[in-house]
């Protein structure tokens, strides 16, 4: 964890122009919020990376404005993680037989309860979810991209959900080099009167 710890200390600059077509530029130097550590035992379905990112911090926000502001890129904590789980189950078990009708996935019932959401796009409905129905023989999962028009009404199975990464420590690493690829495409900056487009980023 490190390594993590290293790129997480980098400054990044958000270069952005305003929505709406508005003159001017700006930029945001982000803001990264990291946790505590977890205290006590991760649970049985965590991959033995992703346990080594909660004995690091349970839970973390990436990218954000400002510290209490909700844009940018989250990692569950343990306990908001709960909420998502719950929340998703219900919109999967809306969906489910639409997702069945749309899907030729043989096994679309187990791997749907193995989805487990450990992260989010701020903003956007988008998560990342680790894929313990397809947990390797070292006990690692795949971490897929749960676009939220997909598993709202769309075609939710393992063709649809991409694959970002297969632990949890690359996912990190992976999200921390490529920040623009991890916000929603308005970001607001701080300033809810004023949306912008981060267009580039700058990491020093």
């Amino acid at each position: 964890m490190k390594e993590i710890q290293k790129l997480i200390a980098r400054k990044v600059i958000f270069h952005c122009t305003p929505r709406g077509g508005r003159d001017g530029s700006k930029d945001f130097e982000v803001v990264h919020t990291v946790n505590g550590p977890l205290e006590g035992n991760a649970p049985e379905w965590a991959s033995p990376s992703l346990v080594k990112v909660y004995k690091f911090s349970n839970g973390l926000s990436l990218f954000q404005p400002s510290e209490n502001v909700e844009d940018g890129f989250r990692l569950f904590g343990l306990d908001e993680l709960k909420q998502e789980l719950n929340h998703l189950k219900e919109t999967f078990d809306e969906n489910r037989e639409w997702y069945k009708e749309e899907s030729d996935f043989e096994d679309l019932d187990e791997w749907l309860d193995g989805l487990i959401p450990i992260a989010e796009i701020m903003a956007s409905g988008d998560k990342f979810a680790l894929d313990t129905y397809n947990r390797n023989e070292n006990g690692e999962c795949p971490i897929r991209f749960l676009d939220h028009e997909a598993y709202y009404g769309g075609c939710c199975d393992p063709e649809e959900m991409e694959v970002i990464s297969h632990d949890a420590i690359s996912f990190l690493k992976e999200t921390l080099n490529n920040p623009l690829n991890y916000v929603a495409s308005h970001w607001t900056g701080g300033d809810f009167n004023q949306q912008w487009y981060p267009d580039s980023a700058t990491i020093a």
